[in-house]
């Protein structure tokens, strides 16, 4: 005689997550954040240092390019290192998330086909080493602007808006593609590329506005990338320039709406993760 079987399914809906689940999610997040702030710089001659080099090579990588070769020059008299560094920082942040996060799932498929704990907490826990780096790369820039124009601590609240936005924003797309990546191993593979490509249609190293009168009466379909409104609010934070518009609205649902989705899409993705990975 055949035992009755029981099969046990998840009932809940995707787009819902309580309060114990959210909680569980960043007490995870924190324990791997600190592991990886703790590895990062391991066996490294230059150890902690390059928290400061790695913002340092980035702004210079970005003036030699665009200011030397490209000529590209910053409105409102003041210098190029000056405006295009007010937006690298939240740039570089995002770009890590989504750099280490996105392949989080797949790198770490040893912990997670054996331990039960909310997947989000991967990439989540890659925008803490990020944050660090954020900060240090802030703090660089507030000495630069204090030497530069006199100005030291002002737009502090603005900034930390801005930075709030480009984590959720790069969280979403780092849901969004560790999701995707548990079955469709081509999208790590085209990662860079993309970062590559969003990097260029993002106004870091030009003006928004030298983007915006090339698309002419399109100029709007440059602000459905999420962080045209984390850029231009990063300079306006820092140094009053480049106004906050209507468009920016349509650039800052697009990131809330990448992390809402994205959340979602790795919650549905956790349900048959341990049969793909």
């Amino acid at each position: 005689m055949s035992k009755p079987m029981t099969t046990i399914q998840a009932q809940d809906p995707i787009w819902r997550r309580t309060t114990a689940e959210i909680h569980r999610a960043r007490s995870v997040a924190w324990a791997f954040a600190r592991r990886d702030v703790q590895l990062r710089f391991a066996q490294t001659r230059m150890g902690w240092l390059w928290s400061l080099g790695q913002p340092l090579l980035a702004a210079a990588i970005v003036f030699i390019v665009f200011s030397w070769i490209v000529q590209v020059q910053a409105p409102n008299g003041f210098s190029y290192p000056l405006y295009a560094f007010a937006a690298l920082p939240a740039w570089l942040m995002a770009q890590h998330i989504i750099l280490q996060g996105a392949p989080s799932l797949v790198h770490n498929q040893h912990i997670v086909s054996k331990v039960a704990f909310p997947r989000q907490a991967l990439p989540m826990s890659k925008a803490g080493v990020a944050l660090v780096d954020f900060m240090v790369a802030s703090l660089l820039f507030v000495v630069f602007r204090g030497y530069t124009l006199g100005v030291w601590l002002d737009g502090l609240h603005w900034v930390l808006l801005s930075s709030l936005v480009s984590i959720y924003a790069a969280l979403g797309i780092a849901y969004w593609i560790a999701a995707l990546s548990v079955r469709y191993r081509d999208i790590l593979a085209l990662l860079p590329f993309l970062l590559q490509g969003l990097f260029l249609l993002t106004p870091i190293a030009y003006p928004t506005e030298r983007f915006a009168s090339a698309l002419g009466a399109y100029s709007w379909v440059l602000y459905l990338n999420p962080f045209v409104c984390i850029a231009d609010g990063m300079r306006y934070a820092w140094l009053g320039v480049d106004d906050l518009n209507n468009y920016h609205l349509i650039s800052f649902l697009m990131a809330t709406g990448l992390f809402i989705t994205g959340t979602w899409a790795l919650k549905g993705a956790e349900r048959n993760m341990i049969d793909h990975l």
